[in-house]
């Protein structure tokens, strides 16, 4: 069974737009697993007594092997076609989430399975990346489009979470592979779908895939890109990972109004990825991506300056509409610094933005747990403050301002995105 996944370079644009689509609704999947992880969370304190440590160390498992797998997974890409581990990827990481809830008595085995499931969600990354650029034409806005995906993706899993492990309990985590399973269908059909008769439609311009670069890699500029994304990555996972809990432990709130704080944070990412993209387009990137860090270090204030739960679920969403202002830019950013190597510019940034907060996210467990989870997000707001000062210093490549390929104009860039989205026929 062929399950390679790749656009077709110069085929029509309704084609484009399905594949686009496809890879769309597997990113919504596949970071589904890494919000249904983070939900999952309050019910292993509740029904298994994990403390505040113990569940930052399953947000470790979701993540800890991805720094290595997900870069890795990127440079091979860029050497060899893996474009089947799009879908090998998504039902890997499906199935140790299924797994996780069967498993939640033995916290050991858990991790474990857990572990598996973030090396799924790696390996689904920089190959997918590659074929929604090569798809959506390398533009700010198209990425922002695919990112979107993953956003809504993980808004759902804390309400899929709780219509089946908030009834049922952990022993329901199977029917979370469901969603998942449907949309893996879907997605192969379209790849196996035949193309239409060359002149049934009118064949793509050559501006409907991203033109090669011939700019050499700037890995100092990467390497400091590198940086500002660290700060996102340990204040993004430990929002993630801690904002349910956080109501729970300053306002006594139940487990199901603590999690429509994650609702809200996915949702509102969401509209920021989108946002980010089209701010990027506009106004550039390194604007886009600064005011994004600024915006989120307030809105953390505002989430440790809370008076009640319903303040913190507003705050929480104006952190998470901040938060992924600079999430498609920084991608396309990663794609100008390394144009000779995009799948490890995207398996680096992508596995950095979650992994190191993963790492790092025991450490804050145990901080919480001799402290309180309010003095973690005084910490995460600081961190975010030093991100916005290091964002400072980035800088574009001189010759190019708004787009991912240097090659092309941002016209063209622009263009054939849109053709790919609203459908526009050549």
């Amino acid at each position: 069974m062929n399950l390679s996944t790749a656009p077709a370079v110069g085929a029509p644009p309704r084609r484009q737009r399905a594949e686009l689509w496809a890879l769309v609704a597997t990113h919504g999947m596949n970071d589904f697993q890494t919000g249904a992880v983070a939900a999952l969370l309050p019910y292993l304190v509740s029904e298994q007594h994990y403390d505040y440590a113990a569940v930052a160390g399953i947000t470790l498992a979701a993540n800890s092997l991805s720094s290595v797998a997900q870069p890795l997974f990127g440079y091979l890409s860029d050497r060899f076609s893996l474009r089947p581990l799009i879908l090998i990827g998504l039902l890997v990481a499906a199935a140790g989430v299924c797994v996780s809830g069967l498993t939640a008595s033995s916290y050991w085995t858990t991790w474990a399975v857990v572990a598996v499931s973030g090396i799924g969600v790696a390996a689904y990354h920089p190959p997918a990346t590659i074929a929604a650029r090569e798809a959506g034409g390398g533009s700010n806005r198209a990425m922002s489009v695919f990112s979107v995906g993953g956003n809504v993706g993980v808004a759902l899993a804390p309400l899929a979470v709780g219509a089946t492990v908030g009834v049922l309990g952990l022993r329901a985590t199977p029917l979370l592979a469901v969603p998942t399973l449907v949309v893996a269908a879907v997605h192969l059909a379209v790849h196996r779908r035949p193309e239409a008769p060359a002149g049934h439609h009118p064949a793509a311009t050559p501006r409907s895939a991203p033109a090669a670069s011939a700019l050499p890699d700037d890995w100092r500029r990467f390497s400091w890109l590198l940086v500002v994304v660290s700060f996102w990555s340990v204040a993004y996972v430990g929002t993630l990972s801690f904002i349910s809990l956080y109501s729970i432990q300053r306002f006594d709130a139940s487990k199901a109004a603590a999690s429509i704080a994650l609702t809200v944070l996915a949702a509102a990412g969401a509209v920021g990825t989108l946002g980010g993209g089209w701010l990027a387009d506009r106004f550039g990137r390194l604007r886009t991506i600064a005011a994004g860090y600024f915006l989120a270090a307030l809105s953390v204030l505002a989430i440790v300056a809370a008076p009640n739960t319903a303040v913190v679920i507003c705050a929480t969403g104006l952190f998470g509409c901040a938060m992924f202002l600079p999430f498609a830019p920084q991608i396309t950013l990663s794609h100008a610094y390394l144009p000779q190597h995009i799948g490890t510019a995207s398996g680096v940034t992508l596995g950095l933005a979650l992994s190191l907060g993963g790492f790092l996210t025991p450490a804050l467990g145990a901080f919480a747990d001799d402290t309180t989870i309010r003095t973690v997000f005084v910490l995460l707001g600081a961190l975010l403050a030093a991100g916005f000062l290091c964002s400072l210093f980035l800088r574009e490549r001189g010759d190019h301002e708004a787009g991912a390929v240097p090659v092309q104009t941002v016209a063209q860039a622009d263009g054939s995105a849109e053709d790919t989205l609203t459908g526009r026929q050549n």
